[in-house]
């Protein structure tokens, strides 16, 4: 019988497996230098100075940073699918890629469809911030590369991007960059957290997909906490009514009831990056739709289809 860690680990494993849909959808310029900065962050990641060094040579790397920026701040406001991230970059590359301004910045959200106050709003927020970031550090590089602490880099996100905001829609695009820097299989400009154990401390958002993957698959059933509790014994009394042959209802759970549950299942995955990713992945192709036989999981998730958010 597969247990819950069994679960986690698949999950993990299929997130190694396939890339960040951020990174899966960059245009090809971006994605040219992102395997740039991979390849000097895996060669220098000991040698801070020598890394830095090999960094500036990266033609344009400060507009990759800007480009993620971009999607972290619109997210505040909109939760773009795949092919609306292809048309963005597509759109970013023709129209900003060698100079950022607003200018040009609202060509690329205006040809990508985005709605002109959400446009306005992104633009002006987001070139408030690089000013802030340039004006301190020089470069948008530079700051992320010397990052040694996540809880620092989060908070420094959250008040620089985002003006101290909370709420989960400023969340989820605080998470959203942190993700793209502190590992190694995304954009690791900031090697003193994805190269030590700091990068393990990430929390991820927590968005339905995650979350309904985290509790149909069984992935929390070692979690001993109050909240893990409570989800147990409602699946245990639905599998009951299951085997009186009754007709049972569907386990309806709030997202918000669970949302910590899903950080902490993340956690003590060994990879909560990764985690995320896979899980993701595996909600939006697979678990929504109830594609059970074709899911990479299918061998050790429990299958409480059962299981619904709201």
């Amino acid at each position: 019988m597969p247990t819950a860690e069994d679960a986690r680990r698949k999950i993990v494993e299929h997130g190694m497996a396939i890339h960040d849909r951020i990174v899966e959808s960059l245009p090809p310029g971006l994605g040219l230098m992102v395997e740039q900065v991979r390849s000097i962050s895996r060669t220098y990641k000991g040698d801070l100075d020598t890394f830095l060094t090999n960094l500036a040579t990266v033609k344009n790397i400060d507009n990759l940073i800007t480009y993620i920026a971009l999607l972290a701040v619109l997210n505040k406001y909109k939760s773009l699918s795949d092919e609306e991230l292809r048309r963005l970059g597509a759109a970013f590359e023709r129209h900003v890629y060698d100079v950022v301004s607003a200018s040009r910045l609202r060509k690329a959200l205006e040809e990508a469809g985005i709605e002109k106050e959400v446009a306005n709003e992104t633009i002006s927020t987001l070139l408030r911030a690089l000013g802030v970031i340039h004006h301190k550090h020089k470069a948008l590089y530079l700051w992320i590369a010397k990052q040694r602490r996540l809880a620092n880099f989060e908070r420094g996100v959250r008040e620089v991007f985002f003006r101290g905001e909370g709420g989960n829609k400023v969340g989820r695009g605080v998470k959203l960059l942190l993700r793209m820097f502190i590992h190694d299989t995304n954009i690791p400009l900031a090697i003193k957290i994805a190269y030590s154990q700091e990068y393990k401390k990430y929390l991820p958002h927590g968005d339905m997909y995650t979350a309904l993957v985290t509790l149909r698959s069984g992935a929390f059933e070692d979690v001993a906490s109050l909240t893990a509790e409570r989800v147990k014994a409602r699946v245990a009394k639905r599998l009951l009514c299951e085997a009186r042959g009754e007709k049972c209802k569907d386990v309806v759970i709030r997202l918000e009831s669970i949302r910590g549950l899903v950080r902490h299942v993340a956690k003590i995955s060994g990879d909560p990056v990764l985690y995320e990713r896979g899980a993701y992945d595996v909600g939006v192709k697979y678990c929504k739709d109830l594609k059970c036989e074709a899911c990479p999981i299918r061998d050790v998730c429990k299958r409480f289809t059962f299981i619904t958010l709201r």
